[in-house]
């Protein structure tokens, strides 16, 4: 797969990226990379970020939303994400209190069907962003299972996070067979050993990547997002994973 679509998520750079958006790009895109997620733009306006990313043969993949934005404000961050040549926008999170029970969620689920609908006529797709919560029990359930019931597969993808899945108890492996066709973009961090599971470099944890990396890519996956929520050293731990991640998917 030495031609496999490899982007960063640009949370792991948030502390960079909220000093120095346009710089920050710079160094990633000297180290490689050649495509982006962004999790918003350090007040940069996204015309001078797409303007950087076009001098540098870089691309956005997608952007990270909030759960309200394609009610409250859907022109401008819709506008936004097809300025920057985004394909995907992604809920990343739903806060604790509105998702409290089933019922919940189900609304939930029935807002992201509505978000699809809105992307699919801006010429976008709609996502949502797993963390390890969403495999908790929930009402006899659990939010994840109510939420692939509720939505429309048409609609609504998802960008599994596989350390989150792994933390959750979930198998990434047999997930993402579940979810073929539905995956088309996926989060590659992975996990320290030790009862503090932190965050690691790809390629320098605990996850079977031997076997995520086959069943991504079986399972349609179209962009490997490399992620890292608390990085000990933010440029390099990317550079890394990075140069790791391309290593390992050159051999499938």
């Amino acid at each position: 797969m030495k031609d496999a679509k490899i982007a960063l998520q640009l949370y792991t750079l948030r502390d960079l990226t909220g000093r120095d958006m346009l710089g920050t790009l710079k160094q990633i895109a000297s180290q490689g990379y050649r495509a982006v997620e962004f999790a918003g733009f350090g007040g940069v306006p996204v015309a001078d970020i797409r303007a950087l990313l076009d001098e540098h043969g870089m691309r956005a993949v997608a952007a990270h939303i909030g759960l309200d934005d394609l009610r409250s404000r859907p022109e401008e961050v819709l506008a936004d994400l097809n300025s920057l040549g985004c394909s995907y926008a992604v809920v990343a999170y739903v806060a604790q209190e509105r998702r409290r029970n089933a019922r919940q969620v189900r609304e939930i689920g029935e807002t992201f069907n509505r978000y699809g609908d809105i992307c699919r006529e801006a010429g976008l797709r709609f996502a949502y962003h797993n963390h390890a919560f969403e495999f908790e029990p929930l009402d006899g359930s659990m939010m994840f299972e109510i939420l692939l019931d509720t939505t429309d597969a048409s609609l609504v993808a998802f960008e599994l996070d596989v350390y989150w899945l792994h933390h959750a108890g979930v198998d990434p492996v047999q997930m993402i067979k579940r979810l073929a066709g539905r995956i088309p973009l996926v989060h590659i961090k992975d996990m320290e050993a030790g009862e503090g599971r932190r965050d690691a470099p790809v390629g320098d944890g605990i996850l079977p990547w031997q076997e995520i990396l086959p069943a991504c890519a079986a399972g349609g996956t179209e962009w490997y997002i490399i992620e890292q929520d608390n990085p000990r050293n933010p440029l390099n731990d990317v550079e890394r994973s990075l140069n790791n991640l391309r290593e390992m998917l050159g051999k499938i």
